[in-house]
């Protein structure tokens, strides 16, 4: 067997183990406490567990050594309860048992494909809208040498269009990824000034259009950071655009980035916009809970950007927070190992 597959199967066999494990225990305790008092709901327990994670065959075992659990309490019992009755009752509860875990089974499969299924037309939305902005990054040669302007401005809003659409693109699926934690990671030393200048650069069309303008600070005790250079990038990338989004014109958005006493590096993203009002400050990285702020009157983001973010962070041992007072703009800052390598 190869260890990919063995890596597949191995959550299923620990889970329905340990599914296994507790019916002997209830088994246990079924017959300890007496036929007076009834644990039919505690089975459930371990089919419930072996038929989501390990699927209908799991399912099944589980309930068949449940329902045999059960009559072996029933038989050592004495209660003058006929044989007949006992293996008639074992039938009854072993039909429950099988229906429960064909529910359960189907449900699962059933939320399996439609994973499948957002994530294949997710993926192939990719295509076509790199295609996009591929051609888009063309026009603005074509109309600067022309000397329009104006064709020049509305094909550069265009492509930040298109961008925030591959951006939510990208979360839609990495963020699943992230929270199973099937996305591999590279993690290597970055220098820290290649993560800013990048993000920056990302952003630099939207801060025109927007005329805000990116202030970078960085401290020099801090040069590279042991991280995924791509990952961290798009985090960076977000979170400007993020800040982009709600700064007023005219107005700075700053990037700072310095060293903390924990032995990491933080990275700083303040706007100077409305800020997030203090009841939803601590949901805005939960996925979709900045929708459920918007329709609340709270001026937050799409419902992806920041949960992607917070994931990001976390899978590379990082931390994440936020800080806002309501009409006095917002800052988000993350951690990450400091260092060449770990």
């Amino acid at each position: 067997m190869s260890v990919a597959k063995w890596s597949r199967l191995r959550s299923p066999l620990l889970v329905t183990g340990a599914a296994l494990a507790l019916v002997g225990l209830l088994g246990v305790v079924d017959y300890q406490t007496g036929w007076e008092y009834s644990f039919s709901v505690f089975y459930l327990l371990p089919i419930f567990l072996a038929a989501w994670v390990g699927g209908l065959v799991a399912g099944l075992l589980v309930s068949l050594a449940s329902a045999a659990t059960w009559l072996a309490a029933d038989l050592l019992w004495d209660y003058h309860l006929h044989v007949s009755a006992a293996y008639w009752n074992a039938t009854v509860r072993l039909g429950f048992f099988v229906i429960v875990t064909a529910a359960l089974s189907s449900l699962r499969a059933a939320r399996e494909r439609r994973e499948e299924l957002f994530q294949f037309i997710v993926h192939d939305l990719r295509s076509p809208l790199s295609n996009v902005m591929a051609a888009l990054r063309l026009l603005p040669k074509q109309a600067a040498n022309a000397g329009n302007d104006e064709e020049t401005d509305l094909v550069g809003i265009g492509l930040t269009s298109a961008q925030r659409m591959l951006t939510l693109v990208d979360s839609l699926l990495d963020v699943p990824r992230l929270e199973s934690g099937k996305l591999p990671l590279e993690r290597r030393g970055v220098p820290v000034a290649e993560l800013v200048s990048g993000a920056v650069a990302q952003v630099s069309l939207l801060a025109r259009l927007k005329r805000v303008s990116v202030a970078v600070g960085a401290d020099d005790e801090v040069d590279t950071v042991y991280a995924d250079s791509h990952l961290t990038s798009r985090v960076l990338a977000n979170l400007l655009s993020n800040a982009l989004k709600f700064a007023p014109s005219d107005s700075t958005v700053h990037v700072r980035t310095r060293r903390l006493d924990t032995d990491e590096a933080a990275f700083s993203v303040r706007d100077e916009g409305p800020g997030v009002p203090g009841e939803w400050a601590g949901r805005v990285f939960d996925k979709y809970g900045q929708v459920t702020a918007r329709k609340a009157g709270g001026s937050v983001g799409s419902g992806l950007g920041l949960t992607f973010c917070k994931l990001a962070v976390e899978a590379q041992g990082g931390r994440i927070w936020l800080e806002s007072e309501e009409d006095e703009g917002m800052t988000v800052t993350f951690t990450l190992p400091a260092g060449a390598d770990r």
